[in-house]
């Protein structure tokens, strides 16, 4: 024989050595692996070894005896309900999903009693709802998911700053306004809401040649946050013109107390329309779950522009 080589078609029927029951009957449920079947021998009959069973392992319809309870007990069974195999039990069949997928009903059973009905064989194998398309413990090992098996999307955690949350900096303290430091219309930059019936965004606005601090409330890091990786700060940022196209915006990202600064600054705003622009923190710079952020805004010199942020925004890797 060689690799490809058929070596049986239709292999429905199989001699095997059976995980349950320890004594295999003929006419009986029973469980190889994760496969489930019907005996159609017993143990060591029709020619097998004194270890092996002619099993049926599907598709086909036999009438077998179920129990009508599920995991939170009596249940009654309906026509196309999944029957599973449970090794401890007697009968082997009912509709505990901890099981092993075995087939379907095609008749009913009172809730809680024990009946023949005819169950439909199913080729299929699975514990749980595995064979129903779900995925439990016994076929996922604990832990055995890790971050590197994500799609990018999924491997990509988030945090949303919020803009509400910002208060007014001045020689690193909070300034001493009626407001707290919290931005509104009295403060320098402002907060303020768009006014025309298309444009009713929250949004802060450093005017022409203002270039105060804000810094939002500290920032819980995530338990999956991975901090050997890059992380980056996202903000969606306009101008009312283009004339300071060169001007930036300062990211500043302190790690808890004591560290030093380890943010960046934006590119340049080239355009007065809203876009998206960021910086990151690099690979290293930051310390795993639990700890804090602090997350700062100052913009360059802008004499002539001024500029807006409408929402920010933290992606990072996760553990």
């Amino acid at each position: 024989m060689a690799a490809g080589d058929l070596i049986r078609k239709d292999a429905w029927t199989l001699a095997v050595a059976c995980s349950d029951p320890a004594t295999p009957t003929k006419g009986a449920p029973v469980r190889f692996g994760y496969f489930t079947g019907v005996a159609l021998t017993a143990e060591g009959d029709g020619g097998n070894s004194a270890t092996q069973t002619s099993v049926d392992f599907g598709p086909n319809v036999w009438d077998l005896s179920v129990k009508a309870v599920d995991g939170s007990g009596n249940a009654a069974v309906a026509v196309g309900d999944p029957i599973f195999y449970v090794d401890a039990d007697t009968p082997k069949l009912s509709k505990k999903a901890s099981g092993y997928l075995f087939g379907h009903a095609l008749e009913t059973i009172t809730s809680g009693e024990t009946d023949v009905i005819k169950v439909l064989k199913s080729p299929v194998i699975g514990s749980g709802a595995y064979g129903s398309g779900g995925v439990d413990s016994t076929q996922l090992a604990t832990g055995s998911v890790v971050a590197s098996k994500l799609s990018a999307t999924l491997g990509k955690g988030f945090i949303p700053l919020d803009i509400n949350t910002v208060r007014l900096i001045g020689s690193n303290v909070i300034q001493n306004t009626s407001e707290g430091g919290l931005l509104d219309g009295n403060t320098a930059p402002i907060l303020l809401r768009g006014k025309s019936a298309t444009a009713q965004a929250l949004r802060i606005v450093w005017s022409a040649s203002v270039s105060a601090e804000v810094q939002f409330a500290p920032v819980p890091k995530p338990p999956d946050l991975d901090g050997a990786a890059a992380l980056t700060v996202h903000l969606m940022l306009a101008k009312d013109t283009n004339t300071d196209n060169t001007v930036t915006v300062d990211i500043q990202v302190f790690d808890g107390v004591g560290d030093t600064e380890c943010g960046a600054a934006t590119a340049a705003l080239a355009a007065a329309t809203l876009a998206e622009y960021s910086a990151s923190v690099s690979a290293g710079d930051l310390g795993d779950h639990p700890g804090f952020l602090n997350i700062s805004l100052v913009p360059g010199t802008h004499t002539t522009d001024a500029i807006y942020l409408y929402a920010a925004w933290i992606e990072y890797t996760r553990a």
